[in-house]
């Protein structure tokens, strides 16, 4: 292992690093300090046909010519107009494909990682530094991989064998909270509003497996326990006017079997390194 260290900070030696965090800066505040809503709404209604579009995505090149001309060095007058050029059509193409699909997160995480890649294509561009990223694509091993493996793990496929473990009780819990028992209980949650509260839950277990998968990773089991309790102390009210002790059960054995799944993808994960 320590004879591949010194490859390794060869690998990611980057080159002019202030242009990469300059174009980065540059994309946040025209994406999203100097775009009104007024533009967004007339993109997803007009699409290319969008007049602000345009302005959008000719900010963006305008930001990034600043940021080019400042942080590049001694780059050409051809490499700057070029990289100015394709951060700013780039981006309207991006934005023109993603009017037409549904404006979820979905979408938008797509719609940046797009950008992002742009930025990072241009700025191997402008430094020529295309041999660097290959070296660093070669440092990929079964360490990284594993990890990455092990975050997806934790997300849907979790969720979906959570599902299932707790199916001999998801309609015992229901059923039993259909009716309220007695004239002063709370009153029924509506199907829609169980939904919405079933989809706000997922994220909520997205959100604390890749937490504790983080910890475990970073050997940092004790965050595991505060995670664990700040969660149950904030359900612990609900829990208690809710006064169904089925309702409580069911939501601890969850919480334990996606606790104790994700634990054990980490532990198996950490193993591999």
């Amino acid at each position: 292992m320590p004879a591949e260290t010194p490859n390794v900070d060869m690998a990611l030696n980057i080159v002019n690093p202030e242009l990469l965090v300059g174009l980065l800066l540059a994309h946040l505040l025209a994406d999203f300090y100097f775009q009104p809503y007024s533009w967004v709404k007339q993109r997803n209604e007009r699409h290319a046909l969008a007049l602000p579009l345009y302005l959008h995505a000719l900010l963006h090149g305008l930001f990034a010519f600043i940021v080019l001309l400042l942080f590049s060095g001694n780059v050409s007058k051809t490499t700057l107009v070029i990289s100015t050029a394709i951060i700013a059509v780039s981006h309207f193409k991006i934005d023109v494909i993603k009017s037409y699909c549904a404006q979820n997160t979905t979408t938008f995480m797509a719609d940046q990682i797009a950008h992002i890649i742009m930025i990072l294509g241009v700025f191997l561009y402008a430094t020529n530094q295309w041999q660097s990223a290959q070296q660093v694509l070669q440092q990929i091993d079964l360490k990284h991989l594993a990890v990455v493996l092990a975050y997806l793990a934790v997300l849907k496929p979790s969720s979906i064998v959570i599902k299932q473990l707790l199916s001999p009780w998801s309609g015992e819990v229901l059923t039993s909270s259909a009716q309220p028992k007695h004239p002063n209980d709370p009153p029924t949650i509506s199907t829609e509003a169980q939904q919405t509260l079933s989809l706000a839950g997922q994220r909520i277990g997205y959100l604390e497996r890749v937490l504790i998968l983080t910890f475990v990773l970073l050997n940092q089991f004790s965050a595991i326990g505060f995670l664990i309790a700040a969660k149950s102390i904030f359900r612990f009210g609900d829990l208690t006017k809710h006064q169904d002790r089925k309702l409580t059960e069911y939501v601890l054995l969850g919480t334990f079997t996606s606790v104790t799944i994700t634990i054990t993808i980490g532990l198996a994960c950490r193993a591999m390194f």
